[in-house]
């Protein structure tokens, strides 16, 4: 029996090579505005897990509607040009991003990022406002192609699997192009914009016009036209996109400058020509006394963005103690490049190894004093691995038998799960786990040790230390965090925690 034969309508016969052409370009933008719908969110909902996982399901949703919407579509007018309208369509949309995300985030993000569940409300919003329409008519596109390819049902599985990989293989090249070349190079406008003359080009080139096809180059001719800015901040010196994060330099006032990486409501360097911060890091200023003031305390810092805990240290204590030599970890080499420029860091300050930090640990095979701890990733949230038992039995290995590990912990209270989750896992390595009150909000200072520690008496150290000393002494105590979970490279629920914390602050507020 012969197979069904079905007949596109429309005179122009397509051509497998070329749908296959097509299809891998449409995945590889869907992969390259997702990306690029990140960078562009970060400036005004941060980088944490709930923005991403509003930006995923979006994006999921926007797809699925598309699948849907294209295989009707396409049963109606099986002809070329319906999907290349659709490509046209997505690519002049696309092509607008750039121009729409900034006023119509700072809409959505008015008033609402007062709270954590704001967050969420506000990058649902400005998400499914940007990025719906465009990513629902991309994902029209395969759909749309499978049926304009099968006319005969005996391929019709050869054919759609040869599709589907196309598109899918497209998928994998815009995810790794973006992400590790056009938006640390070139930033996440032009990317944008590339992939709306991709599209704008595949689209267009179907009507065999000229005229239309030298109209698809117009999204490039944005990249020459536009600033590169990606959200205004009052005092802004400059912004930089990494493979790692988005990072903003700006003045607080007309004697500090701050560094803000994928927002700018939170602090992760800040230079000041004045002794104190008023923020944690003058926490840390006050542990080097915690040894003799004629031992030189070797330390290590894991997480250190911009070098404020390096530059205080050669600035603000080395010279009323013996000397505070520093090994800085960071794994973003450009924030290191923005400390150099913008935030007075200077080579002899510290020691800087781009790498991560946990790599760094298990590898290296010197000793140190004094170990802090300070990274974070996607703005909020502590890496995991950072956290867990086994981390802290590495760190235990490379201090010295007086050593002390000191960490950082973004907290809504002293009694959330998470901190208490890592006083239980520090009580599982160190013989000796405190807890004290670090300058700033939501910030515990934590403390572990192979012998007993307190912090230094405000009269050995100089006077500007003074109140941040006595305010250590006032809140340093012995945690007792109960039973409950301890952290492990199996199973550290630290993004969880976080975000019950936030869930919580929420509830509390309504």
């Amino acid at each position: 029996m012969p197979a069904e034969t079905i007949k596109p309508k429309g005179d122009w016969r397509v051509r497998h090579n070329f749908l296959r052409f097509f299809v891998f370009f449409t995945g590889a933008s869907v992969m390259a505005v997702e990306f690029s719908a990140e960078r562009l969110l970060e400036p005004f909902f941060g980088n944490s897990e709930i923005v991403w996982s509003t930006l995923i399901g979006i994006i999921l949703l926007a797809l699925s509607a598309g699948y849907a919407l294209g295989g009707r579509l396409a049963d109606r007018w099986p002809t070329p040009s319906g999907m290349s309208l659709l490509a046209i369509g997505a690519g002049g949309f696309v092509a607008l991003l750039p121009f729409l995300a900034n006023p119509l985030l700072t809409a959505v993000s008015g008033g609402l990022l007062e709270t954590p569940a704001g967050t969420v409300i506000a990058s649902l919003l400005g998400t499914s406002a940007l990025f719906v329409l465009p990513v629902a008519a991309l994902g029209a596109i395969s759909p749309y192609a499978v049926r304009l390819v099968i006319n005969q049902m005996e391929s019709a599985g050869t054919k759609t699997g040869s599709l589907y990989f196309w598109s899918t293989f497209g998928s994998l090249f815009g995810t790794f192009i973006p992400t590790l070349y056009t938006i640390p190079t070139f930033g996440v406008r032009t990317t944008i914009w590339a992939s709306a003359t991709v599209l704008m080009v595949l689209g267009l080139s179907t009507l065999q016009k000229p005229v239309f096809l030298l109209a698809s180059i117009l999204p490039l001719v944005f990249t020459q036209a536009s600033t590169s800015l990606l959200k205004p901040v009052k005092g802004l010196i400059t912004e930089v996109e990494t493979p790692y994060q988005f990072a903003q330099v700006y003045r607080l006032n007309s004697s500090q400058i701050a560094l803000s990486v994928n927002d700018s409501t939170g602090i992760q360097s800040i230079y000041t020509p004045n002794r104190l911060t008023g923020l944690y890091y003058d926490a840390y200023l006050t542990l080097p006394y915690i040894f003799p003031k004629s031992k030189s305390v070797n330390t290590l810092l894991i997480g250190m963005a911009a070098g404020t805990i390096p530059t205080l240290y050669s600035r603000d204590v080395d010279p009323f103690r013996a000397p505070v030599p520093v090994t800085g970890v960071e794994i973003d080499p450009k924030l290191i490049q923005l400390g150099n420029r913008y935030f007075h860091l200077k080579k002899s300050a510290a020691h800087v190894i781009n790498e991560d930090g946990r790599v760094f640990i298990r590898t290296t095979k010197a000793t140190y004093d004094l170990m802090i701890v300070d990274a974070y990733s996607q703005e909020i949230y502590i890496p995991f691995y950072l956290t867990t038992k086994q981390f802290f039995q590495e760190c235990l290995q490379h201090l010295n038998s007086d050593g002390i590990l000191a960490m950082n912990v973004n907290a809504t209270s002293a009694h959330a799960p998470l901190i208490q989750a890592i006083e239980r896992t520090l009580a599982t390595v160190f013989p000796h786990v405190y807890i004290a009150k670090a300058p700033g909000a939501y910030n515990e200072l934590l403390i572990a040790s192979r012998t007993p520690t307190s912090p230094p008496a405000p009269n050995t150290l100089p006077s500007f230390l003074a109140p941040v000393s006595q305010s250590l002494l006032r809140s340093w105590r012995n945690p007792h965090p109960g039973k409950g979970i301890v952290l492990t490279d199996n199973r550290a629920p630290v993004q969880q925690m976080t975000n019950q914390m936030i869930f919580q602050k929420l509830g509390a507020k309504l």
